[in-house]
């Protein structure tokens, strides 16, 4: 199997609207676009409620305010998600983490993926990390 599996793209835009989640908004956009793995290019926009699981954490912080979305990466498979997200609220300070369901967009969310329409994301077991990780396959037409 090849290790480093390759696909064509297809870039989407998204904006996101006053209220909007962007977890299930990214959901509904993956579920529409009939693909099987998509990556988060970037996103500008700012948050009124943004729910992080920090790191080495096994709950959910929420942090209510108003933040800059200075950055969102992660991947997207049928199943599951891997996103993470970095604010910066009034005073500059910037945090971040596991970006999870309950966020809430203040005033837009402009949001760029990638579609990999040749590709399949799953996540398995890692004995390396003890966690699910990312699996990639190549789809065959």
């Amino acid at each position: 199997m090849d290790p480093h599996p390759q696909s064509t793209g297809v870039f989407m835009a998204l904006r996101l609207k006053p209220g909007d989640d962007p977890v299930a908004a990214l959901r509904l956009a993956f579920d529409g676009a009939g693909v099987r793995a998509m990556a988060i290019v970037t996103c500008a926009g700012s948050l009124t409620r943004a729910v992080l699981r920090h790191a080495n954490r096994d709950a959910a912080t929420v942090h209510d305010g108003h933040f800059e979305i200075t950055s969102m990466v992660g991947t997207i498979d049928p199943q599951r998600h891997h996103l993470h997200l970095s604010i910066a609220d009034g005073v500059g300070q910037t945090f971040g983490g596991h970006l999870l369901p309950g966020s809430v967009v203040y005033t837009t969310a402009e949001i760029v993926v990638l579609l990999l329409p040749e590709l399949a994301f799953s996540r398995e077991p890692c004995a390396l990390s003890g966690y699910d990780e990312l699996v990639i396959r190549p789809l065959r037409t």
